[in-house]
């Protein structure tokens, strides 16, 4: 049973949900001041020997989690805050996390199964670029395994893994470990663990074991359910050694890798510590050189630049992110017909099917650009497009990635490309293209600059590495021309305001939760149209605030007042034109 209640206050967090008791600590989701969710262990120390304890004062944990300052690495879990509670005459410690959403490995492979080898080397080199940084601050991990790596998604899609939990971790340990041990699990723990000896070879180990579990679906060497031992550590360490007499599985019906991968393995798998990797960065160059060597040969190219070069770039590089499996497509996007047909004839068709597309002589497309009003939809298309197609994807936000006259914005293009083309067939969507290749003319006159040819380099025939672009933008007549010449963008289409049926289902979004008397939903398509989804979105805003102030329910009349006296914030009869050179 939980010790804390939901509503309970600890510090300045409010408790909403348990997630589980562990052996030291009780885990919990919490509301913080500023009414973020965040996530937090709760120690008693009541429960935790004097010799587990940092100084003999505070959970170690919480000092070694505060000494990482997470900040600086994306695939370790963030530390937030800690503090101190009574509850009757008990004490508390208390460590506060960044909460993430998503599944962890371990329920990622056993809902969906395992990952092919280049999605498994993705979140091995995710999770070794956090324990490089672990490890470059004096500390060992000492429990990496699947249920520890949160698959959590990001706001464009796509999935990353983050190490999530430090329940183990320790300065280097040779003698009597500084936490409990109990809960380690067998199959992932280097031999040498069981000696009470931990180092960073030992998490070489388990990352290799978590490698072997991704593509595998199950442990290295595991054999029988060790549950049946009823935590008998004698026993569970001579069955996990007897298990690791035997050979280690490298080929399956299922499952066949290149030589070099069951090389990988072998080696970050070694029984002896000296036979392993030295480092979890050797580790990485080892997959890089491997199985993405364009990546790797880029990675050499920029650690041989001066260090201050390197740090006096804002831009570092894209981080390697991945969006496994596939979502709804073109389910997602109401209305549309006719431009969902249109992509599904023009560009999905042939890509979907190589065979009738050689046999017609069907002509490649190398990128398809979508254009439109603000707020009419066309990053969701975007999204729905690759999802439709059921090729791994990326989204890049122009904004956030920058114009190609910005140190670094071309090298972080070509990252992308190149990383693409490993994992192809690949679609790298672009929202917003204006602000990333911007017309440099003021006259609007093309002007081939160094950046341009560049960026024109990557995209002309990508086709033929496997990549499609696609590409959204409000303002076609602001890219640069010299990109929008077949060969870059060869279909373009106008993705236009929300039609009568998408119009009707965003007032029923909107709606469906507020005080509403019963609601005519065409007449209000009707007359909303010309709308975008923003302007309606405002509309019913509008109108809820006419409501609440009167202290009645959503009527018809009410909303249809605002929607007589609103104008859209773009119409379509003054669409910008579009002439494709």
């Amino acid at each position: 049973m939980e010790t804390f209640k939901k509503g309970e206050k600890i510090g300045k967090y409010v408790i909403n949900s348990f997630i589980k008791k562990g052996i030291v600590a009780e885990s919990y989701s919490v509301l913080g001041p500023d009414d973020m969710m965040y996530f937090m262990k709760v120690y008693d120390l009541g429960s935790i020997p004097h010799e587990q304890l940092f100084e003999g004062k505070e959970v170690y944990e919480i000092q070694l989690c505060k000494e990482l300052n997470t900040d600086e690495n994306q695939n370790v879990v963030r530390y937030v805050d800690n503090g101190e509670v009574r509850k009757g005459n008990a004490v508390f410690h208390y460590l506060v996390t960044e909460f993430y959403r998503g599944m962890t490995l371990f329920d990622a492979v056993r809902g969906e199964g395992p990952f092919d080898l280049e999605d498994a080397v993705q979140i091995t080199l995710c999770v070794l670029s956090g324990l490089s940084f672990i490890h470059s601050c004096a500390l060992i991990h000492n429990d990496i395994r699947p249920s520890n790596i949160m698959l959590q998604e990001l706001e464009d899609g796509m999935l990353m893994p983050t190490i999530i939990d430090f329940g183990h971790i320790s300065y280097m340990v040779k003698g009597r470990p500084t936490f409990v041990d109990e809960d380690l699990m067998p199959y992932f723990r280097a031999p040498e663990t069981f000696r009470a000896v931990y180092t960073v070879k030992s998490d070489i180990f388990s990352t290799g074991a978590l490698l072997y579990f991704l593509m595998f679906g199950k442990a290295p060497w595991e054999g029988m359910d060790l549950r049946t031992l009823d935590g008998d550590k004698d026993k569970i360490a001579a069955e996990v050694k007897k298990a690791r007499k035997q050979e280690l599985v490298l080929e399956t019906d299922k499952v066949k890798l290149p030589d070099y991968m069951k090389a990988i393995l072998m080696k970050a798998l070694a029984k002896k510590p000296e036979d392993r990797f030295g480092s979890a960065g050797e580790f990485a160059q080892a997959l890089f050189e491997q199985v993405m060597p364009e990546l790797a040969k880029m990675m050499d190219e920029e650690d041989a630049k001066p260090q201050a070069e390197q740090q006096s770039q804002d831009n570092s590089g894209p981080t390697i992110t991945f969006k496994k499996g596939s979502g709804s497509g073109f389910d997602n996007v109401t209305g549309r017909n006719e431009l969902k047909e249109q992509l599904r004839k023009e560009v999905l068709f042939a890509l979907q099917n190589p065979e009738k597309a050689a046999q017609y002589k069907l002509p490649a497309i190398n990128g398809v650009l979508l254009y439109g009003p603000p707020g009419c939809g066309k990053s969701l298309v975007l999204r729905s497009f690759a999802e439709e197609l059921g090729f791994n994807y990326t989204v890049i936000s122009g904004p956030e990635m920058g114009h190609i006259y910005q140190a670094g914005v071309l090298d972080n293009l070509q990252r992308v490309f190149d990383a693409a083309e490993i994992k192809a067939p690949f679609v790298i969507c672009i929202d917003e293209l204006e602000f990333v290749a911007p017309n440099p003319n003021a006259e609007g006159e093309e002007n081939v600059t160094p950046q341009i040819s560049a960026l024109y380099g990557m995209m002309n025939g990508c086709s033929k590495k496997g990549i499609l672009v696609v590409a959204t933008t409000n303002r076609p007549d602001l890219i640069d021309q010299s990109i929008m010449r077949i060969g870059c963008f060869d279909r373009v289409f106008f993705v236009p305001q929300p039609d009568f049926e998408a119009r009707k289902d965003i007032f029923m979004a909107h709606l469906k939760e507020r005080p509403c008397e019963e609601l005519d939903f065409d007449e209000l398509a009707k007359l909303s149209d010309d709308f975008n989804a923003g302007d309606i979105t405002e509309a019913v805003n509008e109108a809820a605030m006419t409501a609440a102030y009167n202290d009645v329910p959503i009527s018809q009349k009410i909303l249809v007042d605002v929607l007589k006296y609103k104008n859209p914030t773009y119409s379509t009869k003054t669409r910008i034109g579009f002439n494709k050179s």
